[in-house]
């Protein structure tokens, strides 16, 4: 019994020969998807694949403000654009509607939105081409379990649910759960792959109470790389590769390293460059949106890069991120690097806030140590980055937090 689908929360168990019966069942389907249960996310979705028509994904929480500005009503989304479906005499098997989709991956399409962490939530129309581009099916990898920690309908998402399904891998949904929860299932289901975000994990962490050796991969992806926790990794998943990937909606995942410093791969020397130490990327690697900035044919993704060498690049922040305080620009990566190293420090995120006289002050909110003094810590905070940094990067308010509120991908949401 080959499962595809696992959610303990919801008491799901479903194998794939289930979910294939499920899918071909006779009926009707929406093209617009918004459910809270991913599994009911990824059932339309298929469906909607196999009859040749695109999907619509919405988030589940998206509230009313952000579908009125994305000129979606609940009307256009309840009532939506239904498929008669009548899919058992032409796939015959689950393995009919993997051929479907790889032959057909120029054709298909799917409407996804940016999380709208910057903004209201833009879409981005994605051929399946782009969605699996990264999808690696082998004998080896038939036996995975996958550890699902995203967004079910974002691009991090999407692609993790493709890379185990072209490979009928089980999938044991752990998003949104507690991570003491996350850590039984581990243990439970004998997960051997994750991808998450770096903030995803250093929450997971303190849970884990053992190593857990089953777990073969863990690929990080969606922040910059927090090369502080890799000690930690190797304790608690010394059986486990580490990769660091580079991916984003607009052209799904591009690059791969192991640790913080990329190298773009000889295939893409001629559609990914870095010109003014910005990540560019030619339009054919791209889906459409009306949203796209385009420098002739190239998209300036708004990722500022460092290098270490002629070829080898770290990311830095987002040009979206600076900071303008009394017109210098302050790059909140450097003050956190700086911070994160005070002892008493557990985490830090810095950002700017509106400022009638300087435009924008450089905030800094930070988890301290359970065992530190926050007067003590304040005051390391505030002498150590005073002998480091020019006067206009210093934090003019420092505060303390328990933890970091995050956005709908897994992502420290910075305020």
């Amino acid at each position: 019994m080959i499962f595809f689908w696992i959610d303990s929360k919801r008491k799901l168990e479903v194998t794939y020969e289930s979910f294939f019966q499920k899918i071909i069942e006779e009926g009707v389907n929406n093209r617009y998807i918004k459910n809270s249960n991913p599994y009911i996310v990824f059932l339309n979705l298929i469906r909607n694949c196999i009859s040749g028509k695109k999907s619509i994904i919405l988030d589940a929480d998206f509230s009313d403000e952000e579908l009125l500005a994305l000129q979606i009503s609940k009307n256009t989304y309840s009532e939506g654009e239904f498929i008669q479906n009548n899919l058992s005499e032409k796939f015959k098997s689950f393995e009919d509607i993997l051929f479907f989709i790889k032959e057909n991956n120029e054709k298909l399409e799917i409407d996804i939105y940016t999380s709208g962490t910057t903004g209201r939530p833009k879409k981005i129309t994605q051929l399946f081409k782009n969605l699996t581009r990264a999808v690696k099916v082998r004998d080896a990898l038939k036996d995975s379990v996958w550890g699902f920690a995203y967004n079910p309908t974002h691009f991090a998402g999407l692609q993790v649910f493709f890379q185990a399904l072209f490979n009928k891998n089980t999938i044991v949904y752990i998003f949104n759960k507690g991570f003491d929860e996350v850590y039984l299932d581990f243990v439970g289901y004998n997960i051997t792959n994750m991808s998450c975000t770096p903030t995803f994990m250093k929450m997971l962490l303190p849970s884990i109470k053992e190593d857990l050796i089953d777990v073969k991969s863990l690929t990080f992806g969606g922040e910059k790389f927090d090369s502080k926790i890799e000690k930690e990794l190797k304790k608690k998943f010394s059986g486990a590769t580490v990769k660091n990937i580079y991916a984003s909606t607009e052209a799904g995942s591009l690059l791969k390293a192991e640790g913080e410093f990329f190298l773009i791969p000889n295939r893409y020397t001629e559609v990914v460059k870095i010109e003014n130490n910005e990540l560019l990327i030619h339009k054919e690697l791209l889906g459409t949106s009306e949203s796209f900035n385009l420098k002739g044919d190239w998209y300036k993704t708004g990722d500022i890069v460092e290098f270490k060498d002629e070829k080898m690049f770290k990311f830095k922040n987002r040009k979206s991120e600076m900071i303008n305080v009394g017109g210098y620009k302050v790059n909140p990566s450097e003050v956190e690097a700086i911070i994160k190293e005070i002892k008493g420090v557990e985490d830090v995120i810095v950002f700017g806030r509106d400022n009638s006289v300087m435009g924008k002050i450089v905030v800094a909110h930070i988890v301290k140590n359970k065992k530190e003094d926050k007067k003590e810590v304040k005051e390391r905070v505030k002498k150590i980055t005073s002998s480091k940094l020019q006067d206009y990067k210093l934090p003019r308010l420092i505060k303390f937090v328990d933890s970091f509120d995050l956005t709908r991908t897994g992502k420290i949401k910075k305020q």
